[in-house]
């Protein structure tokens, strides 16, 4: 081999070891453009901001590799991975690995993000979040449910108004939300709803709880009021004491506990009042005699009668003088 081809094949190995050497780096930033490439740097983020990108490029890395970046949050007492994705080296000229922000806001402290080429790691970047200094917190005026009570399959509304936010959200199941409204939700257990407002300085939040009671089906609740005669005849007052439209039902008569007489009670609407008869059955008593009325008495509106769905009054004799 010539001395030429030797400095060649050198060089080309150099530039081989200098490119599978190149260490990808980190740039954080609010705003990357199409390419990926960062409009922006920063390592220190408030609590609020909606997006943290990691930008990385990818001159020098080899085109068949995969990058992955690894996020980490510190607590105060040790590291915490809380995200992590892979992209493909080839395509551009940046990568770009983005973290949204959590409900509620980034926690207060420091973060890193660990990069790893083919599973080996190659680097590492960290940044801050802190709340801005002499920034109020968000003012919460309002917070509210309304009814605080519901029956399960019913729905109630959350109304709230806030100043000073620049994003809100309430969980479970509504998320963001604008700094004043209402929205209609239909819990299927007791629930706490929480809102959180959010600025530079930090995060407000306060809750208010729902109770939901189970779910008890409409139905008809026939009661006995009264049980009087004029002259030969026996009537009885029936009051549909449930939610529902009462079915066709059938009523009894007892005498001196004897079964004595059958009677028909039409559909009754809730609440409504009726009186009626023992059909064509005739007081033939001398003497004053006990005698009681029952309705629904072949279950016609359900197995479970109520305890006023029979009334026993003594009923005065029938006297010739």
């Amino acid at each position: 081999m010539s001395n030429i081809a030797r400095l060649l094949l050198s060089l080309s190995l150099l530039i081989l070891l200098a490119a599978c050497s190149a260490q990808p780096s980190a740039v954080f930033t609010t705003q990357a453009d199409a390419q990926g490439r960062p409009l922006n740097s920063a390592t220190v983020f408030t609590l609020d901001t909606p997006r943290i990108t990691c930008s990385v490029a990818t001159a020098g890395l080899p085109v068949s590799g995969q990058l992955s970046a690894q996020w980490l949050y510190n607590d105060g007492a040790r590291w915490t991975n809380f995200k992590t994705e892979t992209l493909a080296v080839a395509g551009g000229t940046h990568l770009t690995f983005p973290a949204d922000a959590p409900d509620g806001g980034w926690a207060p402290g420091e973060y890193a993000v660990k990069l790893y080429l083919n599973d080996k790691a190659v680097s590492s970047a960290g940044f801050s979040v802190q709340p801005a200094t002499g920034v109020p917190l968000p003012g919460i005026n309002n917070f509210s449910a309304v009814p605080g009570d519901i029956t399960a399959g019913q729905s109630l509304t959350l109304s709230w108004n806030v100043e000073g936010a620049s994003s809100i959200s309430i969980k479970p199941d509504v998320g963001s939300v604008q700094s004043g409204g209402s929205r209609l939700v239909s819990p299927t257990a007791d629930t706490t709803y929480t809102l959180t407002a959010l600025n530079s300085g930090g995060a407000s939040s306060k809750s208010v709880s729902v109770t939901v009671l189970p779910f008890e089906s409409r139905r008809a609740s026939l009661a006995v009021v009264n049980l009087f005669r004029e002259a030969s005849m026996v009537y009885y007052t029936v009051r549909n004491a449930g939610d529902a439209v009462s079915n066709p039902s059938s009523s009894e008569l007892y005498v001196s506990n004897n079964a004595a007489a059958s009677g028909y009670i039409p559909p009754m609407a809730p609440g409504e009042i009726r009186t009626l008869t023992f059909g064509s059955f005739t007081w033939g008593y001398l003497n004053d005699t006990a005698a009681t009325a029952c309705v629904d008495t072949k279950g016609e509106n359900g197995p479970s009668a109520t305890a006023d769905s029979c009334l026993t009054v003594v009923l005065p004799g029938v006297r010739f003088f």
